[in-house]
């Protein structure tokens, strides 16, 4: 009788033991909470694995000013508005009441003037010369942190001025701007395709000669061509002399890459990657709000947000796989005890 209470005190003993280890593996294996790492990032200023990546800034137009205290909140402190069209008066001056209180907020403020709606001509370039001029002066007064000449002009212009006549004023303007702009850097914002020509003549006065960068648009996107066009723009200029003024996925739409959000997401994360990797410290996201038809933007016009703003751009959740799915499998505690229980009295009673 004693040898039989011995073994039963064994087997209960076991039973406990093995009940104890199947709910400590169930613990050990209980997914995390997830961590608002983008506001703690945004606190102290410092990165995460699962943070927005410090280099991020954000494009936005002066009519969205309304966001930045958000865009601030998660990190965004560089912020590039506008660089209206120099002839759009209105623009120019709705843009220019709208920086003062960004810039009170601590917004580092990437400004400056372009020609989006006026085609330059040799007639008209001494025009937009002084409106550089003029718009430099008013940036050095008002706190801008970086002042832009310009914005893709060789896109710009008619036959009567060549793209090397543009790049060359280009150049001759910064000399000017330097005298004027004092407080930060001067930066033009290249097309991809004359990456080689500045390359070959130097960026001259122009402190950071930078680059807007797209996969593509309009149906057709290539993996490889914008990331040769940022190892170029390194190559030319060195990691301290470019940066990325304007990227995305798509030049067009969102939805013409791909109406699958997570898919937008997983995109942007690998161009974020490898503008990392490749050693630039900065590149601007164009843009922050979709307008009308123009659907870029980390908000839809309905004000909510797509996806790639947290598995993105704040990278504060994972990246969603669209072509591996994963299942998952479910324990049930009870069933798992009862099941060993079974086990062991067979083999107790066997044994015994």
């Amino acid at each position: 009788m004693l040898k039989n209470l011995k073994h039963s005190i064994v087997f209960i003993l076991i039973v406990i033991t093995l009940i104890f280890v199947v709910v400590m593996s169930l613990a050990a294996s209980k997914p995390v909470p997830n961590i608002n790492t983008a506001a703690v990032s945004a606190q102290n200023g410092n990165e995460s694995k699962y943070g927005k990546w410090s280099g991020l800034g954000m494009g936005l137009y002066f009519s969205q000013a309304r966001y930045v205290d958000t865009l601030l909140a998660n990190g965004f402190t560089e912020l590039r508005i506008d660089i209206p069209d120099y002839q759009n008066t209105s623009w120019l001056a709705s843009s220019k009441a709208s920086l003062p209180g960004i810039i009170a907020k601590g917004a580092k403020v990437i400004w400056g003037v372009s020609s989006y709606e006026t085609t330059i001509t040799s007639t008209n370039w001494p025009t937009f010369r002084q409106a550089i001029l003029d718009a430099a002066q008013w940036a050095q007064n008002n706190g801008v942190f970086e002042f832009q000449i310009g914005n893709e002009i060789e896109g710009h212009h008619d036959g009567t001025i060549t793209d090397a006549q543009v790049r060359d004023n280009l150049k001759s303007v910064a000399t000017e701007v330097q005298a004027i702009f004092t407080r930060g850097n001067i930066s033009y914002s290249c097309e991809e395709d004359s990456i080689a020509s500045w390359a070959s003549i130097g960026k001259g006065d122009i402190d950071i000669l930078a680059l807007n960068v797209y996969m593509g648009g309009k149906g057709v996107y290539d993996s490889g061509t914008w990331k040769t066009q940022i190892t170029n723009m390194i190559n030319a200029f060195g990691v301290d002399g470019t940066y990325i003024t304007e990227f995305n996925i798509s030049g067009t739409s969102l939805d013409d890459y791909s109406e699958d959000e997570a898919v937008q997401a997983a995109a942007v994360t690998e161009m974020i990657d490898y503008i990392k990797a490749s050693g630039m410290t900065r590149a601007i996201f164009f843009t922050w709000h979709d307008t009308g038809s123009f659907d870029l933007g980390v908000v839809k016009d309905d004000d909510t947000y797509r996806l790639l703003w947290s598995q993105a751009l704040l990278n504060t959740e994972s990246v969603k796989s669209t072509t591996d799915a994963k299942t998952t499998t479910k324990i049930s505690l009870p069933d798992t005890i009862a099941l060993l229980i079974s086990k062991i009295t067979r083999k107790h009673q066997t044994r015994y």
